[in-house]
C-alpha cells in the first residue's frame, strides 16, 4: 500500500506521504539496529517473525529513497547511518548507488560521503601502524598469560600458548595491492568501466562539484596509497619525484609517472576511478560545447587533485580546443608531459581492450558511450603538436614557451631519485629534450602557400635532426611497422574467418615477412624503443609463418620451411616482464600465439617435428595467458587427430589453475609469472609422462576445496567476511573457516572450459572422465557461492570473485545437456542447480538457459526430444522465486542481471534475430507449437507482472503470423480477469496498448473469426477500457466486433 500510493506521489509533499515515510522511517531505524546491538533483545525478536525481513528492509530503504525529492531529510538520515556503519554490505551500497539521478539532485553531498566511505580501504602506513599495534598487544597479552600459574589459566588461554608464538610479518604487500591502491575493488558497480556508471555519471550531469570532489578524494587516496607503497613493498623500489607545474592561479603538485598518467584512459588505475575519468570527460566536452571557457574548466577539475592522471583529462581538452593561454602552458612546457602523452597516444592508436568485458545485450548504451569516446579526433593527436601553436604566438608568451622548451635539456624529468645516478636514462632524457627543442626553434619552420594563388599560408616544422642517417632510418622503420602491421591483421582476419582474405596472397605474404625477418629477430634487444617496436614485428613474422603452414596449398616446400625455422626461433624467445607487463596483458600480436598455430597444423598434417608435441604442451604453461589459452584451443582442435594429446593439454591446463602459496619471504611480485619456471616445467613433464606413457583417462584436476574447516589454536583468521557474508551470516559462530592456501585461477580455468570440444569427447570413452570432472567442479562451484558456514536462508549472493567461472560453467553445462538425456543429467548436473538460493541458482541458470536455448532451439536441425522438459525445469524453477509471489514486497521485480535475462530467454526473446537460425529467430515461427506450453505455464504464472507480460508481448509481435489466437486470448484473459487493482505494475506502461494492438492484428489476420473468439477479444477490449485505454475503446466499435454481444 505504501508503495502504491508512493509511486503516485513520491516527489509531490503532502502529509499523507510524510506520516507514511515518518513510519518506514522508523521501521528502518529499529531493524538497523539489530546488527549494532550487543545481543538478541526484544526488538531482534520482534523483527524475526517478519518472513523476508531482508527484502523488506530494502523496500523500506528503497521509498525513503525514491522520495527524497520532497522529503530529503528520511534519506538523509538512512544514507548516514549507512555512511556511520561499521561496515558497508555490497548489495547496500549497490541499491543506493541505484538511486543516484535522484541522490545527484537531491542528496549530492550524502552520496559522495556514503560512497567515498564504501571505497576507500585501509592506507599502508596505516595498515603497518595497525598490524605493529596488534603483534605488540598479542606480545604483552601472551606475556601476561604466561607470567598466571597454569592452574589459572582458562582454557582458551592454553590453546592459544600451544599453538606457539605467530611469526606474522607486517606489511605483506603483493601486487594485488599495488593494482587495488588502498580502493575498494568493486565489480558489480564499476566494471567494465564506463562514462555510464554510477553514482559518477549522474553527479556529473546534476552536481558536478561533488563529482569532482568524489573522484578527487578517490584519486588522492590511491595515489597516496601509491606513494606510501613504494617504502613499504619489495616490489618496486625508489623515491618517486613529483611533477610541479605553476599556473597563473598557483602552483600545484601532482604525483605519478607514466604509467600513473594513464589512469585517465582507464589503465592501470582501480576500477571506481577508471569509470570516475570516464564520466569527468565527457562531463567536460559537453561544457565546451556549452561554451565554457576552456581555462576555467582546466582551473576546475585539477584544483586539490594531486594525481598526475588528471592532467591527461586537461591534455584532451587543450587538444581539443587548441587553446592557447597561461592556463595551458605549463602543459606544453612540461617535457615529462609531453613524454607521458606521446605514450598514450601510441596506446590509444594500437588496439585496446577499453571494450573487454562487455557481453550482455543490455550493455549496448555502454558500449556505444565507450565507443564514442575512443573515437574522439584528440585520441589520434599529442601534446608536443600544440608546441607550434606557442612557439608562433603573440609574446611573451611565445618567448616563454620557448625559452622552457629550450631550456628542458637543463632540467630533466627525472621520475624517480634514483634515475638521476643512471647513465641510460640521463642519455635518453636528453635527447628526448634536444628533439623538443627542435620545436620550439623558429628556424626549424618553413612557410609555403597552400595553393597557387590562395593566400593561405601553411606553416612546417623542418626537423635539422630529420636528415641524420639514424632518424632517416627511424623514419624507414616506422613505415615498415605499418606494412607490418598490416601483414599482422591480414593473418589474424584470415584465422578469425578460416579463410584467407583477398589482402595478400600467401606468397606475397611470405616475401613481405622474409623482409621483416633477421637472424636476431627473435632475441632481446637492451634497446627500450626497439623492443616496443620489435613486438608488432615479430608477430607479423609469426603470423604470417603460422599461415603459412595452415593454408598450404601451393606452398613451396622452401616456404614451408622458412615458415617452420620461423617458429622454431620464436619458441625460444623467452618473456621479458618489465612494468606494463602481467600475466594477464593482452598481446594479440604475440608470437607464441602464432607458434601454437603452427605447430597444430604441421601435427594436424603428419609434417610435425619429433618436439611438436612438448613445444605444444610447453605453451600451454607459457606465462603470458593469452598464449597458453591459445594453445589449449589449437590441442583441443586436435581431438579428432590425435585425442590422447587433447586430454594431455587440458590435464595440464587444468592443473596450471592450482597457484601454489608463496612462503612469507617471497612475496609475489607485480609483473611476475604466475607460476615460476620450475612449476611450470614439472607440470609439463607430467603432461608429457602421462602422453607417452599413460593408459586410459587421467582424471581433470578439480580445484582445491572451497572452504576449510580449521583449528582456532592455529592462530589462522576467522572468515569473518567473504562477498556479502559476514560474521552475521555464520551458521555457527564457534566455527572457524577459511579459504585453501592454493589459489584456483578461476578466470583461466573459465578459458580453458569454453574450448573444450563437448560433442567429441562425450561421443567418446572419456566421456565418463569428462561428467565426473563437470560434477566436481559444479559441487565446488556451489560451495563457493554458497559457503557451507553460512546459514541457510541466507546464502544468496553470488560470489563476484568467481563470476566468470560460474557464467563459463552455467554456459558449457547448457551445452552438455543437449548431448545426455535428461534423466542423466537433470540429476546430477541441473538439480544442484535448482536447489542454490537466491542469485547463486540465477548465476547459473541463467547462462545454462541460454546456451541451451541458442543451441537447440534456435540453431539445431532437430529440436532434442526432450527439450522442453529441460526448459520446464528452468522454468519451474524460476516461478518458485520471490518475485512471482503477489504478496511478496518486491512482487514482479527481478533482481541483478540473471534473473531478467532468464526470464527474456525462457520467453524465447533473448535474441532479436539471427539470419541463419534453423528456426524462431529467423523470423521463421512456423514451429511457435512446440514451445507454446511452456509460454503458456509461464504468462499464466507472471503475465501480472509487467516484467514478464512485456517479454511475452514482444514473443506474440515477432510471432504475430504464426501465434495462435485463441492461445493468446485465453493467455491474456487468464492475467487480467483478477481486474486492474491486481495489475499495478502495467500503470504507466504500454501493455494495454500493445494487447490491443495484437488483438486488432489477430482479429485481421483470423477473419472471419469465430463467435467464441471474437467474444474473448471483445471482453479483453472491455477490460482494457477499464483501464483508461482509447485504443481499445475504438475497437469495440469498429466492424470486427460491432456486431458482437457478449453472452450476459
Amino acid at each position: 500500500m505504501f508503495e502504491v500510493w508512493q509511486n503516485a506521489l513520491a516527489d509531490l509533499r503532502n502529509p499523507t506521504s510524510r506520516a507514511l515515510l515518518e513510519q518506514c522511517a522508523t521501521w528502518l531505524a529499529s531493524i538497523d539496529s539489530i546488527s549494532t546491538a550487543d545481543g538478541p533483545d526484544e526488538n531482534s525478536a520482534y523483527w524475526d517473525k517478519v518472513p523476508e525481513l531482508d527484502a523488506f528492509r530494502k523496500s523500506l530503504g528503497r521509498l525513503l529513497l525514491r522520495s527524497s525529492r520532497a522529503e530529503p531529510t528520511f534519506a538523509a538520515d538512512y544514507l548516514q547511518r549507512v555512511t556511520d556503519s561499521e561496515r558497508i554490505r555490497d548489495d547496500a551500497f549497490h541499491d543506493i548507488v541505484g538511486f543516484s539521478p535522484i541522490l545527484a539532485q537531491t542528496l549530492p553531498q550524502s552520496l559522495v560521503e556514503l560512497s567515498l566511505t564504501f571505497l576507500r580501504e585501509e592506507l599502508p602506513d596505516d595498515q603497518v601502524v595497525r598490524e605493529r599495534q596488534e603483534l605488540q598487544r598479542a606480545a604483552e597479552w601472551r606475556k601476561a598469560v604466561l607470567s598466571k600459574p597454569e592452574a589459572e589459566r582458562t582454557r582458551r588461554e592454553q590453546m592459544a600458548l600451544s599453538s606457539g608464538f605467530s611469526l606474522r610479518s607486517i606489511g605483506d604487500f603483493s601486487y594485488h595491492d599495488w593494482e587495488k591502491l588502498s580502493i575498494h575493488d568493486d565489480y558489480k558497480c564499476f566494471w567494465p568501466p564506463s562514462p555510464l556508471r554510477e553514482p559518477f555519471h549522474s553527479l556529473f550531469q546534476s552536481s558536478p562539484d561533488e563529482a569532482l570532489r568524489l573522484l578527487r578524494e578517490l584519486c588522492n587516496h590511491a595515489i597516496t596509497a601509491w606513494r606510501q607503497l613504494h617504502r613499504h613493498s619489495r616490489e618496486r623500489s625508489g623515491t618517486p619525484i613529483p611533477l610541479e607545474l605553476t599556473f597563473p592561479w598557483g602552483t600545484q603538485r601532482f604525483w605519478g609517472t607514466d604509467r600513473e598518467y594513464l589512469w585517465f584512459r582507464s589503465t592501470w588505475a582501480p576500477k571506481a576511478i577508471d569509470c570516475g575519468f570516464m564520466a569527468l570527460e565527457e562531463w567536460c566536452f559537453a561544457e565546451l560545447a556549452s561554451g565554457r571557457p576552456v581555462d576555467a574548466l582546466i582551473q576546475q577539475i585539477i584544483a586539490e587533485n594531486e594525481c598526475i592522471a588528471i592532467l591527461g583529462t586537461v591534455a584532451m581538452l587543450v587538444l581539443h580546443s587548441e587553446r592557447v593561454s597561461e592556463a595551458t602552458l605549463p602543459l606544453i612546457t612540461s617535457q615529462r608531459l609531453l613524454a607521458a602523452d606521446y605514450q598514450r597516444m601510441g596506446q590509444d592508436l594500437s588496439p585496446t581492450a577499453s571494450l573487454i568485458g562487455f557481453t550482455h545485450r543490455t550493455d549496448k548504451p555502454h558500449i556505444e558511450a565507450v565507443q564514442a569516446a575512443n573515437a574522439r579526433p584528440a585520441r589520434k593527436t599529442q601534446l608536443s603538436w600544440m608546441v607550434p601553436k606557442f612557439v608562433f604566438a603573440e609574446k611573451p608568451i611565445s618567448d616563454r614557451a620557448r625559452g622552457a622548451i629550450l631550456n628542458f635539456k637543463n632540467d630533466l624529468p627525472y621520475q624517480y631519485e634514483e634515475h638521476r645516478d643512471i647513465p641510460d636514462t640521463r642519455g635518453n632524457l636528453t635527447a628526448q629534450a634536444l628533439e623538443y627543442a627542435e620545436l620550439a626553434d623558429p628556424k626549424n619552420y618553413q612557410a609555403y602557400r597552400t595553393k597557387e594563388d590562395s593566400d593561405q599560408i601553411a606553416i612546417v616544422h623542418v626537423s635539422p635532426s630529420a636528415a641524420k642517417p639514424e632518424n632517416v632510418a627511424r623514419v624507414e622503420e616506422a613505415s615498415k611497422q605499418l606494412r607490418q602491421m598490416g601483414l599482422w591483421t591480414w593473418a589474424t582476419k584470415s584465422f578469425e574467418e578460416k579463410a584467407l582474405r583477398d589482402t595478400y596472397t600467401v606468397e606475397d605474404a611470405i616475401a613481405l615477412a622474409k623482409e621483416a625477418d633477421s637472424s636476431d629477430l627473435f632475441k632481446h634487444s637492451s634497446d627500450e624503443n626497439e623492443v616496443e617496436l620489435w613486438g608488432m614485428r615479430r608477430g607479423a613474422v609469426a603470423a604470417t609463418a603460422a599461415i603459412a603452414l595452415n593454408f598450404r596449398e601451393g606452398s613451396t616446400e622452401e616456404d614451408l620451411e622458412w615458415a617452420r625455422d620461423v617458429l622454431r626461433r620464436a619458441i625460444c624467445l623467452p618473456e621479458k616482464p618489465d612494468l606494463m607487463w602481467s600475466p594477464s596483458s593482452v598481446i594479440p600480436w604475440h608470437q607464441a600465439i602464432y607458434v601454437a598455430r603452427g605447430l597444430a597444423a604441421d601435427l594436424r598434417e603428419g609434417t610435425a617435428a619429433r618436439d611438436a608435441i612438448r613445444n605444444l604442451l610447453g605453451l600451454i604453461a607459457h606465462p603470458l595467458e593469452i598464449v597458453s589459452i591459445a594453445a589449449i584451443e589449437e590441442v583441443c582442435k586436435l581431438w579428432p587427430k590425435n585425442y590422447k594429446l587433447t586430454w594431455a593439454g587440458l590435464v595440464l591446463a587444468f592443473s596450471l589453475c592450482h597457484v601454489q602459496p608463496r612462503p612469507r619471504d617471497q612475496v609475489r611480485q607485480y609483473g611476475e609469472a604466475t607460476h615460476s619456471a620450475s612449476e611450470a616445467q614439472a607440470a609439463v613433464d607430467a603432461a608429457l609422462t602421462f602422453y607417452e606413457n599413460g593408459s586410459g583417462w587421467a582424471s581433470l584436476p578439480l580445484p582445491p576445496p572451497a572452504w576449510v574447516k580449521i583449528e582456532p589454536r592455529k592462530g589462522r583468521r576467522v572468515l569473518q567476511s567473504y562477498e556479502e557474508y559476514d560474521a552475521d551470516d555464520a551458521a555457527d559462530a564457534a566455527d572457524v573457516w577459511d579459504e585453501p592456501d592454493v589459489f584456483w585461477h578461476s578466470k583461466y580455468a573459465a578459458e580453458i572450459l569454453q574450448r573444450i570440444p563437448f560433442d567429441a569427447v562425450l561421443s567418446s570413452s572419456a566421456r565418463s572422465a569428462l561428467l565426473d570432472f563437470l560434477a566436481g567442479v559444479l559441487d565446488w562451484t556451489n560451495q563457493k557461492n554458497e559457503p557451507p558456514w553460512v546459514k541457510p536462508g541466507r546464502r544468496d549472493h553470488s560470489a563476484t570473485r568467481i563470476f566468470e567461472w560460474t557464467h563459463s560453467l552455467g554456459s558449457r553445462l547448457g551445452w552438455v545437456a543437449g548431448l545426455i538425456p535428461l534423466i542423466d543429467f537433470q540429476a546430477r548436473f541441473l538439480d544442484p542447480i535448482m536447489a542454490l538460493e537466491g542469485d547463486n541458482c540465477w548465476a547459473l541458470l541463467s547462462p545454462f538457459a541460454s546456451t541451451y536455448v541458442c543451441a537447440y532451439f534456435y540453431d539445431a536441425p532437430v529440436v532434442p526430444a526432450d527439450a522442453v522438459a529441460t526448459l520446464d525445469l528452468c522454468l519451474g524453477r524460476l516461478l518458485q522465486a520471490s518475485a512471482f509471489k503477489r504478496d511478496s514486497y518486491r512482487s514482479g521485480e527481478f533482481s541483478g542481471s540473471h534473473q531478467p535475462e532468464l526470464v527474456r530467454t525462457l520467453m524465447f526473446v533473448s535474441v532479436e534475430r539471427a539470419d541463419l537460425a534453423a528456426r524462431y529467430v529467423n523470423d521463421d515461427w512456423s514451429e511457435i507449437g512446440r514451445i507454446l506450453p511452456l509460454i503458456d505455464r509461464f504468462v499464466r504464472a507472471g503475465g501480472w507482472a509487467a516484467s514478464v507480460m512485456d517479454p511475452f508481448l514482444t514473443l506474440c509481435e515477432r510471432a504475430r503470423n504464426n501465434y495462435p489466437a485463441e492461445a493468446f486470448a485465453d493467455q491474456v484473459l487468464v492475467t487480467i480477469s483478477d481486474g486492474p487493482e491486481n495489475l499495478r505494475s502495467w500503470h504507466g506502461t504500454f501493455i494495454p496498448a500493445r494487447i490491443a494492438e495484437l488483438v486488432q492484428h489477430f482479429a485481421h489476420r483470423d477473419a472471419p473469426m469465430t463467435l467464441a473468439l471474437a467474444q474473448k477479444f471483445l471482453r479483453i477490449l472491455d477490460m482494457l477500457v477499464d483501464m483508461g485505454d482509447r485504443r481499445s475503446a475504438a475497437l469495440q466499435l469498429g466492424a470486427a466486433f460491432r456486431e458482437i454481444r457478449l453472452p450476459s
